[in-house]
């Protein structure tokens, strides 16, 4: 398939076309006149590549959440519901602000036009958190890009890698590992400091003294000025990446290879290989290097690899919210979807452009700029890359790590998105920082924690982390959590715990060195668990199972290791893993609620999560966003119509609320339907079947009976501001058979547990 040349695209190429940059004639016959014999290996191949370039970006993702939510700090529990008016929570978010006039970022180029005049002055914590929340997102922006070039392969994107994670769920990857997966051993760097970036190297030398990049490993921790180093090596440029590997580990082996930035294609992969079997790339930009030649294989048969793809699943939850006309592209310069109808006899041509913006965005924006102009160059004799490289030099010549326009977010898209008064803290701080590659982001972090970690900064011109904050000897007080004289929040809504119950719960869970060690146990397990949720829906997701994006699940995944955080200073344990569920066992959502034994507590760890959706099965949804009995809607809003699945009594795991074990904070926001109901079910047999039943309303306490249909039954009714624990335990009542026949009344719940209590809500 010749692919078409475009002769405008001709003019001009002598300025822009680097000869010495063209690969060598020898490294492209081995590409363009391959031996077929190695296309099964070649699909195989190319197929690991790209399951390691999802690898790189997810391993980004819990490693700076987790430094992320040691921040310390708290944020306002508030949405547009008005339920929690006047009450706070533990750990920070993102926070709309402006940077103070004596700060060293106030001359730069880091305000948009656009921003609205804003009150607040941001302490250092908080434009800390800003920026590294900004590279966060984007991270999962990579994430959806690395997984749809996978699954454009036709290959099934993977978010339960073993190159990350064992059969536990555990996060191997973080075990004080010297390892950035696929990519780089530490300890095979020069020793030599000289060899790194200027600005690396003069932070090194100044407040890593006696140390080299041979020291470093990987642990999902504090957010220190070492994790922040970590950070910033992670986000180096391709350019800079490759000058720190000790000189002995680019030389050939024994078996005749470089352990680094060897050549593709492997002439030595075999088709039962996987990504555990990949070599080092040295660099995130020689992964690609690698990847785009296997992309660019002809073979001697006449075929090319790029022949063996598939129409496959590809999701674009950035620029688009299925059911959501009015929704707003947040990156209407990046094509999320590859998927789209190519003229005759330009497949290979146009799918190309398509791969290499792909992955001109995440390395523009993140880790390994400068790859795809090498690319380009090195195949600079073919229509695409020409087409490539003058859309490359045609732009505005950069400033050193900053994000081409095209591939900064939309800021009216962010303002939609994340609405506010005058704007919300997600949107400030993704428009503040959307200029700022991640490099330089995590530069910028580096040098605030650095500069105001002293002992002589205090209060909001201080950096300090929960570990920090209880190091000291710090306790709750109720102040912390409801500044001001009365409790506002409780007065609306007498089914909210009191701010004194809440401060009591926080201090019981560390009084002693044997609760803090339960309660760290038991918030790691948390943490592990909802990740995990997170992870298989994510595999659900991409497997065409679900086309529901579980984006609620990843603030829910913070708010689980922020609050291991503030309850414990330490970070949770993300590697140590999870039982799993065992079969046929029918699990509890939270405390008291089991269907199977009596005198309860809360569910095991395994069943926690934080999204509808990631929750394993029936009878385990949560949280006050109720879904309909029936499939469809969103999980990060309260606008599904219907009947409703009841907390604790939903019949699968589609098909339920989320956060579990449930906040005694979570209350029901407002509804669609001026007189909400929900539907409840019974669940039998040993394979746990379910039947609706009829709620047992006073005048009709014997109507408990089974029926054929739901439309037979009478629903149980609910309203705004109800406690979504009294709800579900209502329903587990109803279901359980335990309302009095004679009284209509139930059981009274058990007294609340600290853990409920110090669990925030989902807003």
């Amino acid at each position: 398939m010749n692919e078409p040349i475009n002769k405008d695209v001709l003019t001009g190429l002598k300025e822009i076309i680097k000869p010495e940059l063209r690969i060598s004639q020898e490294k492209e016959r081995k590409i363009k006149d391959r031996d077929s014999k190695y296309k099964a290996a070649d699909v195989s191949c190319v197929k690991a590549i790209a399951q390691a370039a999802i690898n790189v970006e997810l391993f980004t993702i819990p490693l700076y959440m987790t430094g992320l939510y040691s921040i310390y700090g708290m944020h306002q529990i508030g949405d547009d519901s008005g339920l929690y008016p006047g009450r706070w929570w533990p750990g920070l978010a993102a926070t709309a602000g402006f940077i103070p006039d004596n700060s060293d970022r106030k001359d730069e180029e880091y305000y948009s036009k656009n921003l609205p005049p804003l009150e607040h002055e941001l302490s250092v914590n908080e434009q800390v958190f800003n920026g590294v929340y900004s590279v966060f997102v984007e991270e999962m922006l990579h994430l959806q890009l690395a997984s749809n070039m996978a699954s454009k392969l036709g290959f099934t994107p993977r978010f339960t890698s073993p190159a990350l994670i064992n059969e536990q769920y555990g996060w191997h990857c973080y075990d004080n590992q010297p390892m950035i997966p696929h990519i780089l051993d530490f300890r095979d760097c020069d020793s030599d400091l000289n060899k790194l970036s200027p600005q690396v190297r003069d932070y090194f030398k100044a407040h890593f003294k006696g140390k080299s990049l041979q020291d470093l490993r990987v642990n999902a921790t504090e957010l220190s000025k070492e994790q922040a180093l970590l950070f910033l090596l992670i986000e180096e440029t391709e350019e800079d990446a490759q000058k720190i590997i000790a000189p002995e580990y680019l030389k050939p082996g024994k078996d005749g290879r470089p352990k680094y930035f060897e050549s593709a294609p492997f002439d030595w992969w075999t088709p039962d290989n996987t990504e555990t079997d990949l070599p080092l790339f040295g660099s995130i930009g020689h992964m690609y290097l690698c990847y785009w030649n296997y992309l660019q294989i002809k073979y001697n048969d006449g075929t090319y690899l790029l022949d063996e793809l598939a129409e496959p699943v590809q999701r674009d939850y950035f620029n688009k919210r299925p059911g959501d006309s009015g929704y707003q592209k947040q990156y209407p310069g990046i094509k999320g979807s590859l998927n789209s109808a190519l003229a005759e006899g330009t497949h290979h041509f146009e799918l190309k452009l398509k791969l290499i913006n792909n992955i001109n965005a995440i390395t523009d924006q993140g880790e390994g700029q400068g790859v795809v102009e090498l690319i380009c160059q090195q195949w600079s004799h073919e229509s695409w890359a020409q087409e490539m490289l003058r859309e490359l030099f045609k732009e505005k010549k950069q400033e050193p790590h900053t994000v081409k326009p095209k591939f900064q977010p939309k800021e009216s898209a962010l303002e939609h998105d994340y609405p506010g008064d005058p704007i919300s803290g997600s949107a400030c701080a993704r428009i503040m920082n959307k200029e700022n590659d991640h490099f330089k982001i995590f530069k910028q972090t580096l040098e605030l924690i650095v500069q105001f970690s002293e002992p002589c900064y205090e209060g909001k011109d201080r950096y300090s982390t929960w570990k920090d904050w209880h190091c000291e000897g710090n306790r709750w007080n109720k102040d912390m959590l409801n500044p001001g004289d009365s409790d506002e929040a409780k007065n609306a809504h007498p089914d909210l715990p009191g701010v004194d119950e809440i401060t009591a719960a926080l201090n019981n869970l560390s009084r002693t060195e044997k609760s803090l060690k339960e309660t760290h146990q038991l918030f790691s397990q948390s943490a592990v668990g909802t990740i995990k949720g997170l992870t298989t829906a994510l595999d659900r997701y991409w497997s065409g199972q679900t086309n529901e994006f579980p984006g609620p699940a990843m603030g829910g995944s913070g708010d689980r290791v922020s609050i291991c955080w503030a309850t414990t200073g330490r970070a949770p344990d993300l590697v140590t893993g999870i039982a799993p569920q065992e079969d046929g066992v029918l699990y509890h959502a939270c405390q008291g609620m089991s269907y199977t034994e009596d005198n309860v507590g809360l569910p095991p760890a395994q069943v926690f999560h934080s999204c509808k959706g990631s929750n394993d099965c029936k009878a385990q949804g949560g949280c006050g966003f109720v879904h309909s009995t029936t499939p469809g809607g969103s999980c990060g809003s309260s606008s599904a119509t219907g009947i409703k699945s009841a907390p604790a009594d939903n019949k699968c795991n589609n098909l339920g609320g989320c956060a579990v074990p449930i906040s005694a904070s979570q209350l029901f926001p407002s509804q669609p339907e001026e007189h909400p109901k929900m539907q409840l079910f019974s669940f039998y047999g040993k394979e746990n079947h379910f039947k609706p039943i009829s709620y047992a309303t006073p005048d009709k306490r014997d109507s408990q009976q089974g029926c054929a249909s739901s439309d037979e039954t009478t629903p149980m009714p609910y309203k705004e501001g109800d406690a979504v624990y009294k709800i579900a335990w209502q329903a587990y009542c109803n279901a359980n058979g335990l309302v009095d026949k004679q009284t209509g009344t139930i059981p009274e719940p058990p007294e609340v547990d600290d853990i409920r209590l110090a669990l925030p809500p989902s807003t």
